[in-house]
């Protein structure tokens, strides 16, 4: 055999081998032909979980499917309404035109006027859509959908018929979801994938935490994945993705910190951890 036949077929064979051992270091790796579906109960789930992760994917060139389940319309203890807080915070707002008008419009990320008459809990419900959808934009995806589910009521089955109706359908084989930790929501998609993984067990399944990366809900809320089995990914490749991407959102934190309380910065650009 001629030498540089030779010196092909080592490089080759080396080639396959180091390619084998990046597979099994890092099990989150795809090909361009496969469709992945990340099941996302609130706006901000998957950028703070997995920001770094879709940027990764995205830029492997398979294709990218999002389904946001709730709306994030819950109100929680100690918000106040947008008028009080305008009133309070004027030379802090983004807001533009006039407390006396029929619709406030949120002209910084946001495109959506929104009238005044719904209710405190609907109005964040369309800010935080809204602001999802600035985000698909920020990374290119035009493939998802919004439910609109009302935060904080999102049940197993509902989670479980858009799954499933993404494989079957679809012929989504990789999902994506939040792991149990004591939010009812992230607990719904938790349920739906364990369901699924039941029923369709040759399909892959990875979880992103959420509390992990808030110190104090962290300790209350521990994470509860399917499966212990974990990989630490460096995302740090991707920082800059993923702060353009959490922008978004932590702009409504800044104009209504109390109307949109918890995103509060703590992002990881480094490392994010993914069971699998």
């Amino acid at each position: 055999m001629k030498p540089i036949l030779i010196i092909i077929l080592l490089l080759a064979t080396l080639f396959l081998f180091f390619l084998s051992i990046s597979y099994l270091t890092n099990p989150l790796l795809v090909d361009s032909h496969e469709k992945v579906a990340f099941i996302i109960p609130h706006a901000d789930d998957e950028t703070i979980g997995a920001g770094g992760i879709i940027s990764m994917l995205s830029n492997s060139g398979c294709k990218l499917h999002f389904d946001l389940m709730t709306s994030g319309n819950k109100i929680g203890v100690g918000t106040i309404s947008v008028d009080d807080y305008y009133k309070a915070n004027v030379s802090k707002m983004h807001y533009l035109g006039d407390i006396g008008n029929n619709t406030i419009k949120i002209d910084n990320y946001y495109n959506v006027n929104i009238s005044k008459n719904v209710s405190e809990g609907d109005r964040k419900g369309i800010i935080r859509e809204d602001s999802f959808k600035q985000v698909m934009k920020v990374i290119n995806v035009t493939n998802y959908k919004t439910h609109g589910f009302d935060d904080g009521a999102l049940t197993t089955d509902e989670v479980f018929s858009v799954m499933e109706e993404l494989y079957l359908k679809d012929g989504y084989t990789t999902f994506y979801t939040t792991t149990g930790d004591g939010n009812p929501d992230h607990h719904a998609c938790h349920e739906a994938m364990k369901k699924m993984k039941e029923k369709y067990p040759n399909l892959k399944y990875r979880q992103f935490p959420i509390y992990y990366y808030f110190m104090g809900r962290g300790r209350t809320n521990p994470t509860q994945p399917l499966n212990y089995n974990y990989i630490d990914v460096n995302v740090n490749k991707y920082g800059n993705m993923k702060k353009r991407m959490f922008s978004v959102y932590y702009n409504i934190h800044i104009i209504l910190p109390s109307f949109y309380p918890h995103s509060d910065g703590l992002i990881s650009d480094g490392m994010e951890r993914i069971y699998y």
